[in-house]
C-alpha cells in the first residue's frame, strides 16, 4: 500500500544533497567555512592516525570544525582494507571510530572506504564494529536512492558536480532524487587533480546554484540513512498512515507536502497516488 505513495525528503522536498569529503586535509577548514557560508552540510571522513600530521587537521579543532556537520571513518592509516587479515580490518575501522567519537563528542556511524575498496569480507565485519553506511567511489551520473547503505555508490565526484547539478535541478520528475557528490578538499587547490579547472571558485558556484535553487534539502550521510529508514518504517492501514519512526517524515499531500511526527497517525485520504 506505500508503493503508491509519492514520499518527500524533509520540508517537503524532492531532491537532496549529499556532500562527502576524505582524509581530514587541511583544506577541510575552507570546505567547511564555505559550506557553512551557503547553508550546505557535509559528511567528512577522516583517518585518525594522520590528524595532527602535516597538511591534516588537529585532532584539538575537530570537535568546533565539523559542527553542524558529520564526522565519519576512513580508517586510522588508510589502508586498501581488502588486503589485511579481518584482526587488523577490525582494529582499523573500530579504533577510528573510538578515537573520532572521542574528539567529536558524538556517535560516528559511517565509513567512507579508503581507495573506495572493498569485498564482501570487510562488508560483512561492518554491522558489528557499528558501521550503518559505508560509501564507496563508484559514480553513476544518477541521482537514485542507494540499494544498499554498506555499498554506496555515488552520483560523481565533485569534477562533475556542476555539469551533473544543473541537469539534476531541471529534472522535475516525481520521484524522490538524490545527489551524492564526493571528492578530497585538497584536490580543489590543485593536488592530486587531473583538472586544475576544478577549483575552488568551481565549487562556489556549485554551491551557490544549490543554495539559490530553495529545491535542495541539505542532508548528511548519516541524516539520509536515518531518514531513508523512518520512510521505510511507515505503515498503511486501509485509512490511515502511521510513523513509527523516531523522526518526522514527509509526503506529499495535494500540490504541497505534510509533515508526520513520530508516533502520529494521519487519514490515507488526500496523498497523491
Amino acid at each position: 500500500m506505500l508503493e503508491n505513495l509519492r514520499f518527500r525528503f524533509p520540508n517537503g522536498k524532492r531532491k537532496a544533497l549529499i556532500l562527502s569529503y576524505d582524509d581530514g586535509s587541511e583544506h577541510d577548514r575552507r570546505l567547511v567555512a564555505l559550506f557553512n557560508r551557503y547553508g550546505l552540510r557535509g559528511s567528512f571522513h577522516l583517518n585518525s592516525g594522520r590528524l595532527d600530521q602535516d597538511y591534516h587537521v588537529t585532532r584539538r579543532e575537530v570537535h568546533t570544525l565539523y559542527e553542524g556537520h558529520e564526522v565519519s571513518c576512513h580508517t586510522v592509516n588508510h589502508p586498501d582494507l581488502t588486503r589485511l587479515p579481518e584482526a587488523a580490518i577490525r582494529w582499523e575501522i573500530g579504533e577510528d571510530r573510538r578515537i573520532l567519537e572521542d574528539l567529536a563528542g558524538r556517535p560516528v556511524r559511517g565509513l567512507a572506504y579508503p581507495f573506495g575498496t572493498w569485498d564482501q569480507r570487510v562488508l560483512s565485519l561492518l554491522p558489528e564494529l557499528g558501521v550503518e553506511y559505508a560509501r564507496t567511489a563508484v559514480c553513476t551520473d544518477a541521482f537514485n536512492l542507494p540499494e544498499r547503505f554498506l555499498a554506496w555508490e555515488t552520483t560523481c565526484h565533485h569534477n562533475r558536480a556542476l555539469e551533473l547539478g544543473r541537469r539534476w535541478l531541471e529534472d522535475d520528475g516525481p520521484k524522490l532524487a538524490l545527489c551524492y557528490v564526493w571528492g578530497h578538499s585538497f584536490e580543489l587547490d590543485g593536488f592530486m587533480s587531473g583538472d586544475q579547472s576544478k577549483n575552488w571558485d568551481y565549487m562556489e558556484a556549485f554551491c551557490r546554484l544549490m543554495s539559490d535553487s530553495g529545491a535542495v534539502y541539505s542532508a548528511t550521510a548519516i541524516e539520509m540513512v536515518d531518514y531513508l529508514n523512518a520512510l521505510r518504517q511507515l505503515e498503511a492501514t486501509a485509512g490511515m498512515l502511521i510513523n513509527n519512526a523516531a523522526i518526522p517524515v514527509w509526503i506529499q499531500y495535494g500540490a504541497g507536502s505534510i509533515r508526520i511526527n513520530p508516533g502520529a497517525a494521519v487519514p490515507r485520504q488526500g496523498f497523491a497516488p
